[in-house]
């Protein structure tokens, strides 16, 4: 399955790179903007193939969205470099230099860069599958625009409050890797939800 062959490289990021548990959150974390730009694009498909207000529709919720997600996001990486940057934090401008954080850590640790690619990857397939399997016809434009909260607020509060377990165990490889484990058994709960209805009209 997909979903364990792109959650594979996290798990060797930690048992081969050396990965910290600030870079292994802090690439979840880059994922939820992945995601984001997904979902926009998702609003954009709908409206080109549905046409006629949804294009108003896509025009307001989009911007509404890339405000608010946005915002969420941003207020997300800055707890998160707060809580687990250390001296990664200040090598920016600022500690709200969020850009300038991800520049050093893709510096520091090796093979992190592949992981960003590897979700990149995952979340075109996904936006692939949503216009293959006719998806981009049946969602409206409010259902696309709340679909990733539920899961960013649910998954990353458990990435963060076991991250935050691994700095007081200073860091074990096997507490990272299980920290990996779980963020795939997410994303695979999380595509067999997806291919359940294609299933179902197959049948």
């Amino acid at each position: 399955m997909a979903a364990i062959a792109i959650n594979l490289i996290p798990l060797a990021g930690v048992l081969f790179w050396g990965w910290s548990a600030f870079a292994l959150i802090f690439l979840y974390w880059l994922e939820n903007v992945v995601i984001g730009v997904r979902t926009l694009a998702s609003m954009i498909a709908n409206a080109a193939v549905v046409g006629g207000v949804n294009w108003l529709g896509a025009l307001f919720f989009g911007a509404f969205f890339t405000f608010h997600y946005g915002l969420f996001c941003f207020g997300h990486g800055i707890f998160v470099i707060a809580l687990f940057g250390g001296q990664t934090a200040v090598i920016g401008d600022t500690m709200l230099d969020l850009a300038g954080a991800a520049r050093a850590l893709f510096a520091q640790q090796s093979g992190l860069l592949i992981g960003f690619a590897s979700i990149v990857f995952w979340q075109l397939v996904q936006f692939g599958l949503f216009i293959a399997r006719g998806e981009v016809r049946r969602v409206n434009l409010l259902e696309l625009m709340g679909a990733p909260y539920p899961r960013i607020i649910a998954l990353h509060a458990t990435i963060i409050f076991g991250g935050f377990l691994l700095l007081l165990l200073n860091q074990p490889v096997w507490g990272l890797a299980v920290l990996s484990l779980v963020k795939m058994g997410w994303d695979i709960a999380e595509a067999r939800k997806a291919a359940q209805p294609v299933a179902a009209n197959e049948a």
